[in-house]
């Protein structure tokens, strides 16, 4: 029934059982005054946090049954993937929130596939890890299974980037270093999660939730669910085929492209190196096509050089990144722990994990703050209830909410930014060296054209030899032979 007054809205509120006898008396003679406008009757409930906007609206719709799942007392609606919607949940008697995810009743109408989404959720509960989002409850109620697992107030490694841009490389770090952690324990375990993702790694903590007194905090999610068999098409990216191909193109193995069923932790390892490319430089190794020429570009082509996108990334981190996507499995790294090992000189874990606004690409010196993830500008309203204005978010930094840095936390901030001046010294000494060069050759080159350009002037002919006169005596000349005298015959007398 919808709540049209403000009696209505009263019985509403005591039949629904969110509340004790005492606290209703409270709530109830709060919202006496606002007489048959129900709606700020609700808005002042949601301010004072006796129920969430999403409560709230339900209230409104006259759908406050909906609120009530099993032992669960719903308050918000997270999200809705392949497998079904997820909610923020209470324990009704324990009192621990939960994420419960309501998993699709079509999904499981298959005996074979139900008998192994049973035998793993088993198994998965089995998973207890810091870095692991726990499976606490697998059961069924009024037809339907869910999962109620951990929940973790934070912010998912996609979403961080889709609004902040890309990440510092120390924050980058620790975020990859304790997730790899956390499938180390998975692989020891027998368990491959087969879609790894920035949506599926989710960080809280110090720098996300107001008034926490710890640093940030990874964790993986959906270890150990099955996904092969049954996981629908979800916006277009991920895709299955007959239970052999499992996951997501943008992160996907050349190896699991061809049989999902067959690969080992190698393959997270891939995708965890493809995740690490998109904390650095926002967009994932391969843009542009549809699902299979991803998968065929993952099998074929090299993505573009971390260093080409995001010149402050370190040569050894490159590596790093690199060596994670191989081709080949075992040109990868041998195990998530040491890959871990690995990450741990590029982290900076006293200064804590610092955001790049999305306009720069390059580590800056000086911190710009990011805009705040919760501004109540921001905040969708429905049906004219909204949440009500959030507490400043440790990740809007201004001078007043930063603590001061220690000491030595501002002796090794200046020490990298001398190692970044001199990077900087040594870069442009080469530059120099290359210019000078390509200038000697130019000059080179210009005045080999124009010898060429230039006619060829024909020597100047000899004088002519002229011999000399010979002497007299010099001059050979020619015999002379005398004339034989002719006898004349006597004439007779």
């Amino acid at each position: 029934m919808v709540a049209k007054t403000a009696d209505d809205l009263v019985q509403a509120l005591q039949r629904c059982g969110l509340f004790g006898s005492e606290q209703f008396a409270l709530i109830a003679a709060a919202i006496s005054p606002f007489g048959s406008n129900t709606q700020a009757a609700l808005q002042h409930l949601v301010d004072c946090h006796h129920l969430s906007a999403f409560q709230a609206r339900k209230f409104l719709a006259g759908k406050t049954a909906e609120l009530f799942f099993g032992p669960y007392i719903i308050s918000d609606r997270l999200g809705e993937g392949g497998m079904g919607r997820v909610y923020r949940a209470r324990h009704a008697r324990l009192g621990r929130e939960v994420a419960l995810k309501v998993i699709r009743p079509n999904l499981l109408a298959n005996p074979i596939i139900r008998g192994r989404y049973e035998r793993e959720a088993r198994a998965a509960a089995k998973l207890v890890h810091p870095n692991i989002v726990q499976l606490i409850d697998a059961d069924e109620f009024a037809g339907r299974s869910y999962l109620a697992m951990e929940f973790v107030d934070g912010v998912d490694l996609a979403r961080l980037v889709a609004n902040y841009g890309v990440l510092s490389v120390p924050e980058a770090c620790e975020y990859i270093r304790q997730a790899s952690l956390g499938l180390q324990h998975a692989h020891e375990h027998g368990f491959v999660h087969r879609d790894i993702k920035p949506s599926n790694i989710v960080v809280s903590g110090e720098r996300h939730i107001p008034r926490a007194h710890g640093p940030a905090h990874v964790k993986v999610l959906d270890m150990g669910l099955i996904r092969g068999g049954f996981e629908e098409m979800e916006g277009g990216t991920d895709l299955t085929r007959d239970g052999t191909v499992v996951g997501t193109p943008d992160y996907m193995a050349p190896e699991q492209a061809r049989n999902s069923s067959t690969v080992d932790h190698r393959a997270d390892l891939y995708a965890l190196g493809c995740t690490f490319y998109v904390l650095l430089t926002r967009d994932p190794p391969f843009i542009g096509g549809n699902a299979l020429d991803k998968l065929f570009k993952h099998q074929t082509d090299q993505p573009r050089p971390l260093q080409a996108v995001r010149p402050d990334v370190p040569a050894g981190l490159a590596q790093i990144v690199a060596r994670l996507m191989a081709k080949k499995p075992e040109q990868r790294f041998a195990s998530a722990a040491e890959l871990a090992a690995y990450l741990v000189p590029f982290t900076r874990l006293s200064e804590g994990p610092a955001i790049i606004p999305a306009a720069s690409t390059s580590t800056a010196t000086t911190e710009t703050p990011p805009p705040n993830i919760a501004t109540p500008s921001a905040t969708p309203v429905v049906a004219g209830i909204h949440e009500p204005p959030a507490a400043p978010s440790p990740f809007a930094f201004t001078a007043s909410t930063m603590p001061a840095l220690p000491a030595s936390t501002r002796s090794t901030k200046s020490r990298s930014v001398s190692a970044t001046n001199r990077t900087g010294l040594r870069t442009g000494t080469i530059v120099g060296i290359w210019l000078f060069v390509v200038a000697v050759l130019g000059v080179s080159i210009w005045f080999t054209i124009e010898r060429m350009r230039q006619p060829e002037v024909p020597a100047t002919p000899s004088a002519p030899i002229t011999p000399r006169a010979a002497t007299p005596s010099q001059v050979e000349q020619p015999e002379v032979k005398s004339p034989t005298p002719t006898r004349r015959p006597k004439k007779k007398d």
